[in-house]
């Protein structure tokens, strides 16, 4: 990897300038992806699409705001972490468009399984509450009509329908052997009524 001049972000609440990571050059060595889509690519990193403003505490989309390349280097990301995202959702409320809702809804996923969900990773039991907010989280997931039916399905297994997931999957037939083999651990998983989201 090779780090670039800093990325500045000028908060759009207050006119602040946060100082975020920018690189010339990655690659996806080491790399890791699990059945929720979730990717982490230690030698290339990426900015968070949701950021939370050092100074005001507001919170925003990366690509909606001012930029200006910085004179020094930076590694942070702001990512940001489960309950900070469901602060950003409450800010945000019925502003946004879809795709901004899209990908909040992901970042929110990804969020709670690391929590709670996440093969591979140290978790809890989700309080009922947390599980309340995901079945809304998952709601706006499901009726999402960019997705495959792939994803759709992993969508149903991971909010605990797994019926409605095991009937989606037996009518995916990937050629793709890669596919094929994450398909039939998703039926297994369905099968065995397991919600969590495994690494691939």
């Amino acid at each position: 990897m090779t780090l670039d001049n800093s990325l500045l972000l000028k908060c759009p609440f207050c006119g602040k300038e946060k100082e975020v990571l920018s690189i010339a050059s990655g690659n996806t060595f080491r790399g890791r992806q699990w059945s929720d889509l979730k990717s982490v690519y230690p030698m290339l990193p990426k900015v968070s699409p949701v950021q939370k403003c050092p100074s005001c505490g507001k919170y925003y989309f990366t690509e909606n705001v001012e930029k200006k390349q910085g004179d020094g280097f930076s590694m942070e990301e702001g990512n940001l972490t489960y309950w900070q995202l469901k602060e950003s959702a409450a800010q945000f409320g019925e502003s946004l468009q879809k795709n901004e809702k899209n990908t909040l809804n992901m970042l929110l996923l990804w969020a709670y399984n690391d929590l709670y969900n996440r093969e591979g990773v140290e978790t809890t039991e989700a309080p009922s509450e947390e599980r309340s907010y995901m079945d809304e989280v998952f709601d706006d997931l499901l009726s999402r009509e960019d997705v495959d039916n792939i994803v759709y399905a992993e969508f149903w297994r991971e909010s605990g329908d797994f019926d409605d997931a095991l009937d989606l999957l037996e009518r995916c037939q990937p050629e793709d052997e890669f596919l094929s083999k994450i398909v039939e651990r998703m039926k297994q998983y369905a099968k065995e009524r397991k919600t969590i989201a495994f690494e691939i």
